[in-house]
């Protein structure tokens, strides 16, 4: 199987996985994912709005996340406090950075101190931004990237398949040389179109896989032009919006 082949092969089969697991970017369902986010929400002291069955609100807050479940802090409500019992449904309405986190949960049990026990929620509504887009696998073959290492001999030659505003993720052949912290100049990548951009890499992350056959490069642009900046704000607004027109 040849290096396009292959790289189309496994990075489908990766995009297959994501979707599972990301069919809708407005909700986290990864569960490592949404631990996180709680944890955060328990370091930062976060109030959160406890909504019940019958319609009333609550404030508490997230005191402690364990593995299977989660700890509230007591409501300050005799009336709310006696129908936190277990098997009880609640709502819990939270902010992160200014974005709704916002999940639905069921009463485990009650501690001594008055504080409650909560599932772990399996999925979470919290609208996001992806940070890399990745290029359709149909079209990857046109996303070419050609770069010399800096104060070397060696060049990297491979295909762009992630784009954000601020780096790429590009697979190059399995014996190119290349180490974290390398300087990709000159570079350039190929857009749409066949429009090329040249501009400078740090290359930030090396992936190494035999069993993959080609190697994963995180790369940071470096000394990028407004103009260059602007073709990838089109590129990737571009391909969000026939992203967006497929699965709707």
């Amino acid at each position: 199987m040849g290096f396009l082949s292959s790289l189309k092969t496994l990075l489908l089969a990766e995009e297959k996985a994501h979707d599972v697991l990301n069919d809708n970017l407005n909700f986290i369902l990864r569960s490592s994912r949404i631990k996180h986010m709680l944890q955060i929400l328990v370091e930062s002291h976060v109030q959160i709005s406890i909504l019940l069955e019958e319609g009333s609100e609550h404030t508490s807050r997230i005191l402690d996340i364990s593995k299977n479940d989660m700890m509230l802090d007591q409501l300050n409500s005799r009336q709310a406090h006696n129908k936190m019992i277990k098997g009880t449904s609640i709502r819990v309405q939270a902010k992160h950075n200014s974005v709704p986190f916002n999940f639905t949960a069921s009463v485990i049990g009650s501690a001594n101190d008055g504080s409650y026990l909560i599932s772990i929620p399996k999925k979470v509504y919290h609208p996001q931004k992806r940070a890399f887009f990745r290029v359709p696998l149909a079209n990857i073959e046109k996303h070419k990237f050609n770069g010399a290492i800096q104060y070397s001999e060696n060049r990297v030659s491979g295909y762009v398949y992630d784009v954000s505003i601020g780096g790429i993720c590009i697979a190059v052949y399995s014996n190119t040389y290349i180490r974290k912290g390398a300087l990709l100049s000159p570079a350039s990548m190929t857009l749409n179109g066949g429009d090329d951009i040249h501009t400078d890499f740090t290359v930030r992350c090396v992936k190494k896989s035999p069993q993959e056959g080609f190697i994963r490069v995180g790369c940071e642009f470096l000394n990028i032009e407004p103009a260059e900046k602007r073709s990838i704000h089109k590129f990737i607004a571009q391909y969000q919006r026939e992203r967006a027109k497929k699965s709707s």
